[in-house]
């Protein structure tokens, strides 16, 4: 068998969907529930198992031994897979690995992992011994089977399998799980245990289930009257009719036109005594029922339903209004609370097709305050959103949700090199390199606070290359809305937000930017966390940056700060391949794996000094930078020419020769020229810092606009 098919609700009981036993276990190793497992630990903790119950209501729920079409009924049996669901409870912590070891090394175990509650294991096995093989072989000679026999078969095996692990494991085994259509809660549990070698060894079966009819509806046929056998009813049963009767007689008259009153006040009074309604019936035509002349069974009928419908209603009372809210969310609705986009989710479970979840407006708040009203419930507008923008609905991280869920990375499968070699570059090596550090930094940016993203990657080619389209392709369908195409603006706080709640910044038109803009991209980049203050908050909050930044350009030199640009790792691209499907969930559970293996994904020491190096090619020169190498060059050890001249000298000489404006401003951008290329330097007497150059003649600078390459003379021109 290549995977196990399992059934997933909405609710407890309607269809929503199916998925594979590896992905269910991929979602528990998650922390997909982790917050919901959490909170179940504290309240059982504190000795709240009522709230504990109804916060594990909100856990997904699926079935692994049988799968269904529409309802978890008979009727909609769809297939059954051959496994048992085995409940190990009520463990000490202590016991947990011990236990957790014999388990998974047992080869009947398919997949297990801890329970909601956190002191216990769920087991899906399929058993191989002699005496199962046998159990198996006795019922499935034939590709169909009644769903009557196949319940007697999954009785059997399952009480087999319930021996074989009570044996290994020396604890006792909880039976709630041995119904054919019992289904299991998710959990949170990172050594989840999943063996495909065992699930691959199951051997296919294809097995045509005879489902029973769906039960009918609508009103019972009312039955004669049962008279006479009363003989099998026990005498404290006759004794307490007794009573009820000869109470009856004593407060009204078993007449023509009160019988119906006397038989419905009886019934209340022995419902009230707790006896049996059959019985009841059954007495009462004896008694009261004129040898078959009187239908006794209806008043008595009636009575059992009103007074256990109204003492219903009456414990229902009891139970505190929000509890009884509470209750009714619960079977109708899923909450979450969007910590990324710090928003509340809801999904419809009423909706008969597939819904997935959806952001809450004004809107869904109304709808549901309705729909409760007509429940009967009264319960004021704002304490229902109070209720649901509460602890009540779970937190959800759609970065940990998707990263962490996906299946695990095979380790031979190298899908990071794979998605690189769509696009062919200058230098495939570093880009490759490259490209594999950027997007390990991009999952670990998203997935660890203080983790940031330190390097913008830049693909540089010709327009029409397809550039846009293969970043856009970056992120999985899941994670589209997570995508960002344009600038930040640091002065914009709405921008500002967008460092935490998104996974991934386009910064198109990357040429378009301003040297001053490009300074503070720079350090927006190397930003951590955001600090700002939302609309209608009262205090500003901290946010972890969470984004990362890519960006493409036609320019060949874009980069504009001549004080360095190791941020920007930039890729000189010649083809690209845009049209290949990216296989999203290998490249990022590779990005995970490594992440968790330790890869050094940031640069460091001399890497950033290559990164610098090769952006030089990209960085438009400032006209007083080029001038300067024209007119001036550093002064070395040995030359005699050497002269020690303050930066505003050298502005005064570039201002006649390069006709470069001489100001402050200039000024100080030649000084950092000087420094960031190691001129010698001195301080004279003055206190002023003196540069080392040598000044060139106007025979040396014409020579060197004649050179055509370093140390050879161009042709002499002939005229």
């Amino acid at each position: 068998m290549k995977s196990i098919s399992i059934t997933t609700y909405r609710g407890f009981s309607k269809v929503k969907g199916k998925c594979s036993l590896q992905e269910l276990i991929g979602w528990v190793r998650s922390r997909q529930y982790a917050n919901l497992i959490e909170k179940i630990g504290r309240l059982v903790s504190e000795g709240k198992t009522k709230e504990a119950e109804n916060v594990k209501r909100q856990l997904d729920y699926f079935t692994v031994t049988a799968n269904y079409h529409e309802c978890r009924l008979a009727h909609s049996i769809a297939a059954y897979n051959d496994t048992s669901t085995i409940d190990i409870d009520k463990l000490r912590e202590e016991e947990l690995e011990r236990i957790r070891a014999l388990i998974e090394a047992d080869e009947a175990t398919l997949a297990c992992f801890l329970t909601a509650k956190q002191h216990g294991f769920k087991i899906l096995a399929y058993l191989t011994d002699l005496e199962a093989e046998a159990w198996r072989n006795s019922f499935f000679k034939t590709a169909t089977i009644t769903y009557d026999r196949l319940e007697q078969y999954h009785a059997g095996i399952y009480e087999l399998t319930r021996k074989h692990y009570e044996k290994l494991l020396q604890t006792e085994v909880d039976t709630s799980g041995k119904d054919l259509s019992r289904g299991v809660f998710a959990s949170y549990d990172p050594k989840a245990f999943y063996s495909a070698e065992r699930v691959a060894r199951i051997p296919e079966r294809t097995l045509t289930i005879e489902a029973p009819e769906p039960a009918q509806r609508g009103r019972k046929k009312k039955k004669e009257p049962e008279t006479g056998q009363t003989g099998d009813i026990s005498a404290y049963t006759c004794m307490e009719f007794n009573k009820c009767l000869c109470s009856t007689q004593r407060l009204m008259k078993y007449t023509e036109g009160s019988r119906n009153s006397f038989l419905f006040t009886l019934g209340n009074k022995c419902f009230r005594k707790g006896l049996e309604e059959s019985e009841v019936k059954r007495l009462a035509a004896e008694r009261l029922g004129d040898g078959g002349g009187m239908d006794t069974d209806t008043p008595i009928g009636n009575a059992y339903t009103y007074t256990d419908r109204t003492e219903r209603a009456e414990e229902k009372k009891k139970i505190p209004l929000v509890e009884q809210v509470i209750d009714y969310l619960n079977k109708n609705y899923a909450f979450r609370r969007n910590t990324v986009l710090d928003r509340l989710e809801m999904c419809d479970l009423s909706q008969t097709e597939e819904k997935s979840f959806y952001a809450m407006r004004n809107k869904d708040f109304n709808s549901i305050f309705l729909n409760i009203s007509r429940q009967g419930i009264a319960y004021p507008l704002n304490s229902l959103k109070s209720v649901i923008d509460s602890d009540y609905s779970p937190e959800f991280n759609p970065f940990t949700h998707y990263f962490e869920g996906n299946a695990r990375w095979d380790r031979k499968t190298d899908h990071i090199r794979k998605l690189a070699d769509t696009i062919q570059a200058e230098d495939q090596e570093f880009w490759r390199e490259g490209f594999r550090r950027w997007i390990v930094a991009m999952v670990a940016s998203a997935l660890r606070p203080g983790k940031a993203n330190q390097e913008a990657l830049v693909l540089h080619g010709a327009q029409g290359k397809g550039k846009s389209t293969w970043i856009r392709h970056l992120l999985p369908p899941e994670l589209a809305e997570y995508y960002r195409n344009g600038m930040i603006d640091p002065a914009n706080k709405d921008d500002l937000l967008l460092l935490s709640t998104r996974l991934l910044i386009n910064m198109e038109e990357f040429e378009g930017v301003k040297t001053g803009d490009i300074a503070e991209l720079k350090r927006i980049i190397g930003q951590e966390n955001v600090t700002i203050r939302k609309v209608y908050d009262t205090q500003a909050q901290l946010y972890p940056r969470r984004a990362s930044f890519i960006g493409s350009t036609n320019n060949m030199q874009f980069l504009k700060d001549y004080g360095g640009n190791r941020r920007f790792l930039v890729i000189p691209v010649k083809t690209i391949d845009y049209r290949t499907p990216v296989d999203h969930k290998g490249v990022y559970a590779q990005a995970v794996q490594l992440i968790e293996d330790g890869f050094r994904y940031w640069f460091e020491g001399n890497e950033i000094d290559d990164i610098n190096t090769r952006n030089e090619r990209h960085r438009m020169k400032d006209p007083l930078e080029e001038n300067l190498y024209v007119y001036f060059r550093p002064a070395g050890e040995k030359d005699f020419e050497v002269k020690w001249k303050p930066a505003a000298a050298i502005l005064a000489t570039l201002s006649v020769y390069g006709r470069t404006q001489a100001n402050a401003q200039t000024q100080q951008v030649l000084v950092q020229i000087l420094e960031r290329d190691a001129f010698g330097k001195r301080v004279n007497i003055h206190g002023i810092t003196e540069y080392a150059v040598v000044e060139l003649t106007q025979q040396e600078v014409s020579e060197n606009f004649r050179k055509r390459d370093k140390g050879k003379e161009m042709d002499e021109l002939p005229f």
